[in-house]
């Protein structure tokens, strides 16, 4: 691979128009150039398609934009987009976050710098902001250097994404095409694409963290993360999604006993919210896989 490989920015914007210029702007300020943009629009119901073709016309840089006739899903519509892609790397950009101008050449380098066969995606930290902009925190704890406090992020691997808690960041990540597209891409069963990517790259891969800032992350309140933990329609969606994760991941490592026990924590925790919220179906249903777990852990030796 030469050193300035190609890298496919895809951009998923579903009813992002008060943020998708700042969003783009940050993709053009890059120091990193050897890049592609593709836009994908997931039948917005506000005038994000007009504010993204306003924008356009006033760059003169060959950019592709897709615009979906019904809405899909970020998985679905972000797969369509890949098939588009010609870059060794892709980074999955939400059209409401920010890449700070050098992430990408921090991204590339790390990838250069790692076994490229081996190593299934790198990822950084982030700075948390509001929609004014404005710094809330930043999204791993940093110490007074700015450096992460959580050192074990340099290991993160199948079994710490498996326990849960602060391991993963998809929006300081850039993903190895290649790997990408061997692992079938995103599960369009799923409501929501990055855990159950993680699991299965971590499965047989490397994955490389970053302590440096690379992007900022837009804390909102009809953003998915922060549909997790409340009772709506979208929070019902990502705990069906969190069950067929569990699922395949017992089905796929019901024989090993460390795998098993780092997943039982992150069921446990699944637990207690449904618990928290009152979801007393999802209470049920986290609790068969839990009663699974145990069943595995105590006969299949």
């Amino acid at each position: 691979m030469n050193s300035s490989p190609l890298v496919s920015i895809i951009c998923v914007c579903y009813n992002h128009q008060d943020y998708v210029e700042r969003t783009l702007h940050s993709i053009l300020n890059q120091t990193y150039k050897n890049i592609e943009i593709i836009i994908i629009d997931d039948c917005s119901e506000d005038a994000s398609v007009l504010t993204i073709e306003r924008y356009l016309k006033t760059i003169n840089i060959p950019i592709v934009f897709l615009k979906n006739t019904k809405n899909l899903g970020s998985t679905k519509t972000f797969n369509y987009a890949s098939s588009f892609a010609n870059g060794d790397f892709i980074l999955d950009l939400a059209c409401d976050d920010v890449l700070l101008p050098n992430c990408v050449t921090t991204q590339v380098n790390a990838f250069l710098t790692s076994d490229l066969e081996k190593t299934a995606l790198v990822f950084g930290n982030s700075t948390n902001i509001d929609e004014k902009d404005a710094f809330i925190s930043d999204y791993f704890t940093t110490n007074s250097d700015k450096k992460v406090v959580d050192k074990n992020l340099h290991n993160t691997n199948l079994l710490r994404i498996l326990r849960g808690g602060m391991c993963m960041n998809s929006a300081a990540a850039l993903i190895n095409f290649k790997i990408f597209k061997e692992l079938g891409k995103y599960d369009e069963n799923l409501f929501f694409e990055d855990l159950d990517y993680w699991i299965r790259a971590a499965e047989k891969y490397n994955i490389v963290f970053i302590d440096e800032f690379l992007t900022q992350k837009r804390r909102l309140s009809n953003s998915l993360g922060s549909q997790f933990y409340i009772k709506n329609d979208l929070s019902d969606k990502i705990d069906h999604s969190m069950v067929l994760i569990y699922q395949k991941t017992i089905s796929k490592h019901h024989k090993s006993t460390s795998v098993l026990k780092a997943l039982l924590k992150r069921v446990h925790n699944s637990i207690d919210e449904s618990l928290k919220t009152k979801k007393w179906k999802n209470l049920l249903i986290f609790g068969i896989e839990k009663l699974k777990i145990h069943y595995y852990l105590l006969f299949s030796k």
